[in-house]
């Protein structure tokens, strides 16, 4: 039997949802744990899931060690030769520092070649044809990527001064597409345990529709595989780019300025020839927003869709679109994947109300995830908890000592992953969250396996640091880039 084959009746859709799932494909092909339904996903036994994610993580070990160097890397510091038991994947998790461990000169004299051979000891995916040297900015460099590798590559907003960058590929575009449309799922009996809509439904996003930002590269594996690439069912409040060379300027631009080296930042020749185009964007950002609002006012009134965006940028569009005197412009049945909190950016009190009377629709649960990880974002459980998928093999480590904590009762710690449903990249993440996990999974929802107790809260809030690879903050970045853009040209 194909993969595909076994694919369909993994996830149920040859014979009907709830069939059973063969744990022996899990293993062997764990990027199959992101397609399974809800239901499905939170209703393994703790030795089930566990045995799932020992034997998916012997296999992405073996498979990527001699491929990817950074793994080889630390594997070797580890004196790691395979692994034994499931807590071995807490001794590869990469700090997600590393994402930017990039010489900074590399991107402002234009050394793309450079760039390139960073980036090839994060993939197994060949890049040695790949002839950099031609690309005069950042978003070159994606281009050629996009166009002569299996490499999809995301940038973070680079809010502390640069940018990371994380190796996806269009090996994981599938996981991501279905990723997305398990979100919007109940478990069990829950009213929308069966939900209905994606892939049908218009999507309304709220964010540039191209670039290599999560937003964009998200739609367009949900396009590609549950909408036959129906470029008409999506609408972006930006039809444009989001610029990976405008969030670079604006991420070094913010660091001269707390440092006070503003005077001395330098801005190369290729990103100056660019200004005019940058600020045109700008100029046009008045006329663009009315015409989507416009065009979500007349052609989809009253009708469902999936309103798609991280929490500060839907709030404050409902802010405006409210002002505008938009209210209540969706069916009831309209889906929401609005992604983690405020950020550290200032909102109404009220803004959940505000998202509720321009969409018509109860304010949703949001979600949580990571750029870093192949699939989408965990939705709240209704009793107010994030639930681990079982493709994310958690961990948490002291954050004054790095020890490893137990996976036993109610844990507080630096968040750790490694998602096996990444194929061509070791997935190991050392994130900058402090969180609690109640590893009994004993929630009142119902759902099996560790979930999230309480506050998500960054550990650079306490010390001060390091950015988190999320678009949230982005727009404040781009917005003060350009800004800085029209005062060296004397605008």
């Amino acid at each position: 039997m194909t993969i595909d084959a076994s694919l369909r009746t993994a996830i149920g859709e040859a014979q009907g949802e709830g069939v059973h799932v063969e744990h022996s494909l899990l293993k062997e092909h764990p990027e199959l744990l992101v397609e399974l339904t809800t239901t499905q996903k939170f209703s393994f036994s703790r030795q089930d899931r566990e045995d799932i994610q020992l034997a998916a993580l012997k296999n992405r070990f073996e498979s990527l060690v001699n491929k990817v160097p950074v793994l080889a890397r630390f594997a070797e510091s580890q004196g790691l030769k395979s692994i034994e038991k499931i807590e071995d994947g807490a001794l590869l998790m990469l700090p997600h520092t590393m994402f930017k461990s990039y010489p900074l000169s590399a991107i402002e004299s234009n050394r793309f070649d450079k760039m390139t051979k960073w980036l090839q000891t994060f993939t197994s995916i060949d890049l040695s044809h790949i002839d950099a040297r031609r690309c005069q900015n950042i978003d070159e460099w994606f281009d050629v990527l996009d166009a002569e590798t299996d490499v999809r590559l995301r940038h973070s907003s680079g809010t502390t001064g640069k940018l990371s960058f994380v190796t996806g590929n269009v090996y994981e575009q599938r996981t991501q597409a279905w990723g997305f449309k398990r979100f919007f799922e109940g478990f069990g009996d829950e009213p929308d345990a069966k939900v209905r809509g994606v892939g049908e439904y218009p999507v309304i996003v709220f964010g540039h529709a191209k670039g290599g930002m999560s937003t964009a590269r998200n739609m367009d594996s949900v396009r590609m595989y549950l909408y036959g690439g129906d470029h008409e069912k999506f609408i972006f409040s930006n039809s444009g780019r989001f610029s990976a060379d405008m969030l670079s300027l604006g991420s070094r631009l913010q660091k001269a300025q707390a440092s006070g080296e503003l005077g001395t930042l330098q801005l190369s020749p290729s990103l100056l020839a660019r200004r005019e185009e940058f600020l045109n964007e700008q100029r046009e950002e008045p006329k663009r927003l009315t015409e989507f609002f416009d065009r979500i006012a007349t052609e989809f009134r009253g009708q469902p869709v999936i309103i798609q965006g991280v929490v500060p940028i839907v709030a404050k569009g409902a802010i405006e679109a409210v002002n505008r005197g938009l209210e209540n412009v969706f069916a009831p049945e309209s889906l929401q994947q609005l992604a983690g909190g405020t950020k550290g950016q200032v909102l109404p009190p009220d803004y959940p109300d505000i998202v509720a009377r321009f969409t018509g629709v109860p304010y949703p649960r949001t979600g949580y995830g990571m750029t870093e990880a192949s699939s989408a974002l965990t939705r709240m459980c209704p009793a107010g908890h994030y639930h681990l998928p079982p493709n994310l093999v958690p961990y948490l480590l002291d954050p004054k000592t790095g020890d490893i904590l137990p996976r036993e009762g109610v844990q507080t710690g630096r968040y750790g992953i490694v998602d096996v449903a990444a194929q061509h990249r070791w997935a190991g993440i050392l994130t900058g969250d402090l969180l609690t996990l109640d590893w009994d999974g004993a929630c009142s929802c119902g759902r099996s396996g560790p979930y999230i107790v309480g506050e998500i809260r960054r550990i650079s809030e306490l010390e001060g640091g390091d950015d988190k690879i999320t678009c949230a903050g982005a727009p404040a970045v781009h917005e003060n880039a350009l800004q800085y853009m029209a005062e060296i040209g004397g605008d």
